[in-house]
């Protein structure tokens, strides 16, 4: 008599499986929504994952649809500001970017701004968006060294903080942390503090959340995220008066800070 051997499909209605490293976590498929001042829709903006992989916090969410095209970098920024918004550094964008796609991979966990994972389709419409169909903004520029010999380079990172009663943008700036200085293919877990790539990758092909196409920076450039059908870039040399009409940003909301 052959022997019977019966599996049974795993019912997880609270909760949402995902594999890491040969091992199986679980995540809660609701928590709490993100508390903002912003009027936003909530299911189109994905909370920003920040900690270390079980346990993570978020205090901000971003937009998972490009918006406010046609902007040089300065005009976005004064438009992002104008509706209580933020365009995202690259040390805040490139790891969710490498979150979106491990959560496509199963990986790993999004939530969008209501607290709710996000469902399968969304994601994955938002994955290709990043993956392969973006051109965007960062809020990052490299102006030349405040004081000498501090900067990577010779250069300054410069964010944009607010702007001042006149409409000048205020500028935020610290010494460039080492980096990649030459434009190649670059690892993505190798990132500094900044979020700027510090080590090139032996794999010279595009692979999405892992590996992408870095351009250093140079005096007087601006970071963008740009994105096609080949490939994605971590594009640093980009003019800050450039504008595109398909040029954009994905708008950032904060949470609201706890007294």
């Amino acid at each position: 008599m052959p022997v019977q051997i019966i599996g049974r499909k795993i019912k997880l209605d609270d909760e949402v499986c995902v594999m890491r490293d040969g091992e199986p976590y679980a995540f809660p498929r609701n928590i709490s929504p993100l508390q903002t001042s912003t009027a936003i829709s909530p299911g189109v903006y994905a909370l920003v994952n920040q900690g270390t992989f079980p346990c993570f916090e978020s205090d901000s969410a971003i937009s998972m649809m490009q918006s406010l095209g046609g902007n040089n970098r300065v005009d976005a920024h004064r438009e992002a500001f104008r509706r209580n918004l933020k365009i995202p550094t690259i040390q805040i964008f490139l790891p969710h970017y490498t979150d979106v796609n491990e959560a496509l991979e199963h990986r790993a966990v999004l939530y969008n701004a209501s607290g709710k994972v996000i469902p399968d389709r969304k994601l994955k419409g938002y994955a290709r968006t990043l993956n392969s169909k973006c051109f965007v903004h960062l809020n990052a520029e490299f102006p030349g060294e405040q004081e000498s010999g501090t900067g990577f380079l010779g250069l300054d990172l410069a964010v944009i903080t607010g702007f001042d009663s006149e409409g000048n943008p205020v500028i935020s700036r610290s010494p460039l942390e080492d980096c990649l200085e030459q434009s190649c293919w670059a690892e993505l877990e190798s990132s500094n503090s900044q979020g700027l790539p510090t080590r090139e990758s032996k794999i010279e092909r595009y692979i999405p959340g892992k590996v992408i196409y870095f351009w250093h920076p140079m005096k007087g450039t601006a970071a963008g995220f740009d994105a096609n059908s080949d490939r994605v870039y971590l594009n640093c040399v980009r003019n800050p008066d450039y504008s595109n009409s398909a040029l954009g940003v994905f708008l950032c909301a904060e949470g609201t800070q706890k007294n």
